[in-house]
Protein backbone atom coordinates (compact mmCIF):
# COMPACT_ATOMS: atom_id res chain seq x y z
CA UNK A 1 0.00 0.00 0.00
CA UNK A 2 1.50 3.26 -1.12
CA UNK A 3 2.11 6.27 1.73
CA UNK A 4 -1.01 8.06 2.32
CA UNK A 5 -3.23 6.15 -0.38
CA UNK A 6 -6.30 4.21 1.26
CA UNK A 7 -7.72 1.36 -0.61
CA UNK A 8 -11.41 -0.26 0.11
CA UNK A 9 -11.37 -3.84 0.21
CA UNK A 10 -12.67 -6.08 -3.48
CA UNK A 11 -16.18 -5.21 -3.83
CA UNK A 12 -16.92 -2.25 -1.62
CA UNK A 13 -18.60 -2.37 1.42
CA UNK A 14 -20.03 -5.90 0.68
CA UNK A 15 -16.66 -7.04 0.35
CA UNK A 16 -15.13 -5.01 3.09
CA UNK A 17 -18.39 -7.39 5.05
CA UNK A 18 -17.01 -10.43 3.46
CA UNK A 19 -13.52 -9.89 4.43
CA UNK A 20 -14.43 -9.16 8.24
CA UNK A 21 -16.23 -12.55 8.15
CA UNK A 22 -13.15 -15.18 7.27
CA UNK A 23 -14.78 -17.01 10.30
CA UNK A 24 -18.18 -17.83 10.30
CA UNK A 25 -19.84 -16.12 13.34
CA UNK A 26 -16.60 -14.94 14.33
CA UNK A 27 -15.35 -11.72 13.35
CA UNK A 28 -18.44 -10.25 11.50
CA UNK A 29 -20.05 -7.36 11.26
CA UNK A 30 -23.27 -8.88 10.24
CA UNK A 31 -25.94 -10.82 13.02
CA UNK A 32 -26.27 -14.22 12.10
CA UNK A 33 -29.13 -15.50 12.05
CA UNK A 34 -31.46 -18.85 12.47
CA UNK A 35 -29.30 -22.08 11.65
CA UNK A 36 -26.23 -19.58 12.02
CA UNK A 37 -26.47 -18.47 15.20
CA UNK A 38 -26.86 -21.80 16.60
CA UNK A 39 -24.22 -22.74 14.46
CA UNK A 40 -21.77 -20.24 15.77
CA UNK A 41 -22.76 -20.75 19.64
CA UNK A 42 -22.39 -24.22 19.68
CA UNK A 43 -18.57 -23.76 18.07
CA UNK A 44 -18.30 -21.00 20.57
CA UNK A 45 -18.81 -23.84 23.29
CA UNK A 46 -17.13 -26.20 21.84
CA UNK A 47 -14.13 -24.25 21.74
CA UNK A 48 -14.38 -23.04 25.67
CA UNK A 49 -14.90 -26.54 26.63
CA UNK A 50 -11.50 -27.09 25.14
CA UNK A 51 -10.23 -24.38 26.23
CA UNK A 52 -10.91 -25.31 30.40
CA UNK A 53 -10.08 -28.67 29.93
CA UNK A 54 -6.37 -27.85 29.31
CA UNK A 55 -6.10 -25.99 32.17
CA UNK A 56 -4.85 -26.95 35.57
CA UNK A 57 -7.36 -27.02 38.08
CA UNK A 58 -5.98 -24.30 40.66
CA UNK A 59 -8.20 -21.80 43.21
CA UNK A 60 -8.59 -18.16 42.12
CA UNK A 61 -9.49 -16.46 45.41
CA UNK A 62 -9.75 -12.54 44.24
CA UNK A 63 -12.41 -10.59 42.87
CA UNK A 64 -13.28 -11.74 39.65
CA UNK A 65 -11.25 -14.75 39.80
CA UNK A 66 -7.70 -13.10 39.45
CA UNK A 67 -5.76 -14.50 42.38
CA UNK A 68 -5.01 -11.92 45.50
CA UNK A 69 -2.04 -10.29 45.86
CA UNK A 70 -0.23 -11.74 48.95
CA UNK A 71 -0.62 -10.30 52.27
CA UNK A 72 2.52 -7.81 52.86
CA UNK A 73 3.57 -7.87 56.47
CA UNK A 74 6.67 -6.45 58.09
CA UNK A 75 9.05 -7.19 60.12
CA UNK A 76 12.47 -6.45 61.56
CA UNK A 77 15.16 -7.15 64.25
CA UNK A 78 13.44 -8.06 67.25
CA UNK A 79 12.64 -11.82 69.33
CA UNK A 80 9.22 -10.81 69.13
CA UNK A 81 9.07 -10.82 65.53
CA UNK A 82 11.15 -14.02 64.99
CA UNK A 83 8.54 -16.54 64.71
CA UNK A 84 7.47 -15.22 61.32
CA UNK A 85 10.92 -16.43 59.93
CA UNK A 86 10.05 -20.10 61.51
CA UNK A 87 6.39 -19.96 59.98
CA UNK A 88 7.83 -18.49 56.43
CA UNK A 89 10.57 -21.45 56.24
CA UNK A 90 8.50 -24.39 57.61
CA UNK A 91 5.67 -23.28 55.53
CA UNK A 92 3.13 -22.86 58.16
CA UNK A 93 1.43 -20.19 56.12
CA UNK A 94 0.79 -22.34 52.77
CA UNK A 95 -0.41 -24.71 55.13
CA UNK A 96 -2.67 -22.65 56.12
CA UNK A 97 -4.01 -21.54 53.27
CA UNK A 98 -2.51 -17.94 52.96
CA UNK A 99 -0.26 -16.24 50.96
CA UNK A 100 2.43 -13.60 53.13
CA UNK A 101 5.03 -11.80 51.47
CA UNK A 102 7.58 -10.69 54.76
CA UNK A 103 8.83 -6.79 54.10
CA UNK A 104 12.29 -6.88 56.63
CA UNK A 105 13.08 -3.29 57.06
CA UNK A 106 16.33 -3.04 59.38
CA UNK A 107 14.98 0.22 60.35
CA UNK A 108 12.03 -0.44 62.78
CA UNK A 109 10.80 2.62 62.69
CA UNK A 110 10.92 2.35 58.88
CA UNK A 111 8.88 -0.27 59.93
CA UNK A 112 5.96 2.56 61.01
CA UNK A 113 6.20 4.89 57.83
CA UNK A 114 5.80 1.78 55.49
CA UNK A 115 2.24 1.13 57.26
CA UNK A 116 1.12 4.31 57.80
CA UNK A 117 2.59 5.21 53.83
CA UNK A 118 -0.21 1.74 52.98
CA UNK A 119 3.35 -0.19 51.47
CA UNK A 120 2.19 -3.08 54.06
CA UNK A 121 -1.19 -4.30 55.15
CA UNK A 122 0.06 -5.72 58.74
CA UNK A 123 2.78 -4.41 61.10
CA UNK A 124 3.98 -5.66 64.86
CA UNK A 125 5.19 -3.26 67.24
CA UNK A 126 4.53 -1.82 70.41
CA UNK A 127 1.52 -0.53 72.41
CA UNK A 128 2.71 3.33 72.31
CA UNK A 129 3.30 3.06 68.14
CA UNK A 130 -0.02 1.22 68.06
CA UNK A 131 -1.88 4.10 69.97
CA UNK A 132 0.09 6.83 67.66
CA UNK A 133 -0.95 4.95 64.40
CA UNK A 134 -4.41 4.80 66.01
CA UNK A 135 -4.71 8.73 66.11
CA UNK A 136 -3.30 8.99 62.38
CA UNK A 137 -5.04 6.25 60.85
CA UNK A 138 -8.39 5.03 63.04
CA UNK A 139 -9.59 2.37 60.71
CA UNK A 140 -6.86 -0.51 61.82
CA UNK A 141 -7.49 -3.55 64.06
CA UNK A 142 -5.37 -5.21 66.81
CA UNK A 143 -5.86 -8.71 65.96
CA UNK A 144 -3.24 -10.06 68.43
CA UNK A 145 -1.38 -9.18 71.37
CA UNK A 146 1.69 -11.31 71.05
CA UNK A 147 4.26 -11.19 73.82
CA UNK A 148 6.01 -8.86 76.29
CA UNK A 149 9.53 -7.87 77.56
CA UNK A 150 9.98 -9.11 80.64
CA UNK A 151 13.64 -8.02 80.88
CA UNK A 152 14.43 -7.88 77.47
CA UNK A 153 14.70 -3.91 78.04
CA UNK A 154 16.74 -3.03 79.88
CA UNK A 155 18.62 0.60 80.80
CA UNK A 156 22.25 0.04 80.64
CA UNK A 157 25.09 2.93 83.08
CA UNK A 158 28.44 3.02 82.60
CA UNK A 159 30.86 2.32 84.97
CA UNK A 160 31.03 4.60 88.06
CA UNK A 161 27.26 4.59 87.96
CA UNK A 162 26.19 2.31 90.96
CA UNK A 163 22.81 3.28 91.70
CA UNK A 164 19.62 4.92 90.05
CA UNK A 165 20.06 7.80 92.61
CA UNK A 166 23.80 8.36 90.58
CA UNK A 167 21.99 9.47 87.76
CA UNK A 168 20.56 12.51 89.10
CA UNK A 169 22.23 15.48 86.70
CA UNK A 170 23.34 13.17 84.16
CA UNK A 171 22.29 11.98 80.64
CA UNK A 172 20.07 9.38 79.61
CA UNK A 173 19.72 7.87 75.99
CA UNK A 174 16.80 7.26 74.94
CA UNK A 175 13.83 7.21 72.40
CA UNK A 176 11.88 10.60 73.86
CA UNK A 177 8.26 10.23 73.18
CA UNK A 178 8.40 6.25 72.96
CA UNK A 179 8.51 3.23 75.59
CA UNK A 180 12.05 4.15 76.27
CA UNK A 181 11.07 7.42 77.94
CA UNK A 182 8.59 5.67 79.81
CA UNK A 183 10.65 2.97 80.90
CA UNK A 184 13.24 5.38 82.11
CA UNK A 185 10.58 7.75 83.45
CA UNK A 186 9.44 4.43 85.80
CA UNK A 187 12.94 3.70 86.82
CA UNK A 188 13.44 7.22 88.33
CA UNK A 189 10.01 7.54 89.48
CA UNK A 190 10.50 4.65 91.54
CA UNK A 191 13.42 5.46 93.04
CA UNK A 192 12.50 8.77 94.26
CA UNK A 193 13.60 10.80 90.98
CA UNK A 194 11.99 12.86 87.82
CA UNK A 195 12.37 13.26 84.36
CA UNK A 196 13.40 16.56 85.07
CA UNK A 197 16.42 15.51 87.40
CA UNK A 198 17.76 13.66 84.71
CA UNK A 199 18.88 15.18 80.35
CA UNK A 200 17.21 13.05 77.68
CA UNK A 201 18.82 12.65 74.98
CA UNK A 202 16.90 11.09 72.43
CA UNK A 203 18.58 8.23 70.95
CA UNK A 204 17.34 4.94 69.24
CA UNK A 205 17.83 1.38 70.48
CA UNK A 206 19.59 0.24 68.09
CA UNK A 207 22.81 3.16 68.71
CA UNK A 208 22.48 3.20 72.39
CA UNK A 209 26.16 1.09 73.00
CA UNK A 210 27.69 3.42 70.71
CA UNK A 211 27.30 6.77 72.72
CA UNK A 212 27.69 4.76 76.24
CA UNK A 213 30.96 3.45 75.16
CA UNK A 214 32.12 6.48 73.76
CA UNK A 215 30.70 7.94 77.60
CA UNK A 216 28.43 11.19 75.37
CA UNK A 217 25.65 9.73 78.25
CA UNK A 218 26.33 8.04 81.20
CA UNK A 219 22.86 5.65 80.51
CA UNK A 220 20.76 4.19 77.97
CA UNK A 221 17.87 2.06 77.19
CA UNK A 222 18.37 -0.76 74.77
CA UNK A 223 18.31 -4.69 74.25
CA UNK A 224 20.01 -7.34 73.13
CA UNK A 225 22.69 -8.35 71.35
CA UNK A 226 23.45 -4.57 72.53
CA UNK A 227 23.29 -4.87 75.91
CA UNK A 228 25.84 -7.69 76.20
CA UNK A 229 28.23 -5.32 74.61
CA UNK A 230 28.41 -2.66 76.98
CA UNK A 231 28.34 -5.25 79.49
CA UNK A 232 31.32 -6.38 78.16
CA UNK A 233 32.59 -2.96 78.49
CA UNK A 234 31.88 -2.84 82.44
CA UNK A 235 28.19 -1.14 81.77
CA UNK A 236 26.25 -2.59 84.34
CA UNK A 237 22.31 -3.53 84.63
CA UNK A 238 19.87 -0.50 86.47
CA UNK A 239 16.84 -0.91 85.68
CA UNK A 240 14.57 -3.61 83.15
CA UNK A 241 11.27 -4.14 81.91
CA UNK A 242 11.51 -7.43 84.36
CA UNK A 243 10.24 -4.72 86.95
CA UNK A 244 7.36 -3.17 84.61
CA UNK A 245 5.18 -6.88 83.71
CA UNK A 246 2.69 -6.03 81.14
CA UNK A 247 3.52 -2.66 80.38
CA UNK A 248 6.11 -3.43 77.55
CA UNK A 249 3.99 -5.65 75.05
CA UNK A 250 3.90 -6.25 71.05
CA UNK A 251 0.92 -6.52 68.79
CA UNK A 252 -0.07 -7.19 65.78
CA UNK A 253 -2.08 -5.03 63.57
CA UNK A 254 -3.77 -4.72 59.96
CA UNK A 255 -5.89 -1.93 58.25
CA UNK A 256 -9.57 -2.23 58.87
CA UNK A 257 -9.80 -2.69 55.01
CA UNK A 258 -7.99 -5.39 54.66
CA UNK A 259 -9.41 -7.47 57.50
CA UNK A 260 -13.13 -6.61 56.11
CA UNK A 261 -12.05 -7.32 52.77
CA UNK A 262 -9.77 -10.51 53.77
CA UNK A 263 -10.88 -11.79 57.64
CA UNK A 264 -10.37 -15.76 56.71
CA UNK A 265 -6.61 -14.88 55.33
CA UNK A 266 -6.07 -12.91 58.97
CA UNK A 267 -7.55 -16.29 60.51
CA UNK A 268 -4.96 -18.31 58.42
CA UNK A 269 -2.35 -16.17 59.27
CA UNK A 270 -2.71 -16.26 63.06
CA UNK A 271 -2.78 -20.26 62.82
CA UNK A 272 0.32 -20.02 61.05
CA UNK A 273 2.00 -17.77 63.68
CA UNK A 274 0.66 -19.83 66.66
CA UNK A 275 1.74 -22.79 64.83
CA UNK A 276 5.27 -21.22 64.48
CA UNK A 277 5.22 -20.02 68.31
CA UNK A 278 4.29 -23.54 69.37
CA UNK A 279 7.43 -24.87 67.01
CA UNK A 280 10.09 -22.66 67.88
CA UNK A 281 9.10 -23.82 72.20
CA UNK A 282 9.54 -27.29 71.21
CA UNK A 283 12.42 -27.22 68.82
CA UNK A 284 14.55 -24.23 69.96
CA UNK A 285 17.89 -25.01 68.51
CA UNK A 286 16.51 -25.58 64.95
CA UNK A 287 14.22 -22.76 65.40
CA UNK A 288 17.47 -20.12 66.57
CA UNK A 289 19.32 -21.76 62.90
CA UNK A 290 15.74 -20.93 60.82
CA UNK A 291 15.96 -17.40 62.33
CA UNK A 292 19.64 -16.86 61.88
CA UNK A 293 19.80 -17.84 58.69
CA UNK A 294 16.54 -15.81 57.57
CA UNK A 295 17.99 -12.79 59.13
CA UNK A 296 21.72 -13.18 58.54
CA UNK A 297 22.80 -12.81 61.89
CA UNK A 298 24.62 -15.12 64.83
CA UNK A 299 22.37 -17.60 66.22
CA UNK A 300 24.34 -16.59 68.89
CA UNK A 301 22.42 -13.56 69.15
CA UNK A 302 18.99 -15.09 69.06
CA UNK A 303 17.83 -15.66 72.76
CA UNK A 304 14.29 -15.27 74.39
CA UNK A 305 15.40 -14.35 77.25
CA UNK A 306 13.80 -11.79 79.32
CA UNK A 307 10.85 -12.06 76.69
CA UNK A 308 7.80 -13.79 77.06
CA UNK A 309 6.29 -15.32 73.63
CA UNK A 310 2.86 -15.54 74.15
CA UNK A 311 0.33 -19.10 73.92
CA UNK A 312 -2.67 -18.93 72.44
CA UNK A 313 -4.45 -19.16 76.30
CA UNK A 314 -2.42 -16.68 77.25
CA UNK A 315 -3.67 -14.36 74.35
CA UNK A 316 -7.45 -15.39 74.66
CA UNK A 317 -6.93 -14.12 78.70
CA UNK A 318 -5.72 -11.27 77.96
CA UNK A 319 -7.96 -9.95 75.21
CA UNK A 320 -10.87 -10.91 77.91
CA UNK A 321 -12.47 -8.00 79.51
CA UNK A 322 -11.90 -7.73 83.22
CA UNK A 323 -11.50 -11.40 83.51
CA UNK A 324 -8.17 -11.47 84.70
CA UNK A 325 -5.68 -9.06 85.91
CA UNK A 326 -3.54 -9.22 82.80
CA UNK A 327 -5.89 -7.68 81.00
CA UNK A 328 -4.60 -5.39 78.05
CA UNK A 329 -6.79 -2.53 78.80
CA UNK A 330 -5.75 -0.76 81.84
CA UNK A 331 -1.70 -1.30 80.16
CA UNK A 332 -3.22 0.64 77.34
CA UNK A 333 -4.80 3.27 79.34
CA UNK A 334 -1.99 3.97 80.64
CA UNK A 335 -0.01 4.31 77.15
CA UNK A 336 -2.60 6.78 76.05
CA UNK A 337 -2.13 9.26 79.22
CA UNK A 338 2.09 9.06 78.55
CA UNK A 339 1.02 9.87 74.96
CA UNK A 340 -1.34 12.61 76.16
CA UNK A 341 0.82 13.95 78.68
CA UNK A 342 3.62 14.13 75.86
CA UNK A 343 1.48 16.18 73.43
CA UNK A 344 1.55 13.26 70.99
CA UNK A 345 -2.35 12.44 70.93
CA UNK A 346 -4.38 15.73 71.58
CA UNK A 347 -7.86 13.09 71.54
CA UNK A 348 -8.25 9.81 73.66
CA UNK A 349 -8.89 6.89 70.84
CA UNK A 350 -11.52 4.78 70.96
CA UNK A 351 -9.13 1.81 71.86
CA UNK A 352 -11.90 -0.60 72.67
CA UNK A 353 -13.25 -0.79 68.85
CA UNK A 354 -9.71 -1.42 67.74
CA UNK A 355 -9.05 -4.63 69.51
CA UNK A 356 -10.65 -7.49 67.99
CA UNK A 357 -10.17 -11.21 69.09
CA UNK A 358 -12.52 -12.58 66.84
CA UNK A 359 -9.75 -13.60 64.22
CA UNK A 360 -7.86 -16.17 67.20
CA UNK A 361 -7.79 -19.59 66.62
CA UNK A 362 -10.64 -21.43 68.81
CA UNK A 363 -9.68 -22.30 72.32
CA UNK A 364 -8.05 -25.74 72.56
CA UNK A 365 -10.35 -28.02 74.53
CA UNK A 366 -8.45 -28.93 78.06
Amino acid sequence: MERGVRRAPVGGAAGARRASRRHEGFMTDERPSGLGRIISLLAAAALLVLASACQPDRPLDGEGGAKRRPLRFSHGYWVGYFPLSIAEEKGFFDQQGVDVELVFNTDLYGMISDFTAGKVDGLPWTMDVVVRVLAKEPDVRVVLYSGQTAGADVIMARPGIEAVADLKGKKIAAKTGAMGEMLVGEMLERHGLALDDVTLVNTRETDVASHLLNDTVQAGHTWEPYVTQVAKAGAKALFSSKETPGLFADFTLFRGAVVRERPDEIRAFLRAWFQAVDYWKAHPEEGNEIIARALKIPVGDISTEGYELFTLEEVRRRFAPGVDPTWLMPLVSKHVDFLIQDGQLGRRPDIKEVFDSSFLPPAVSP
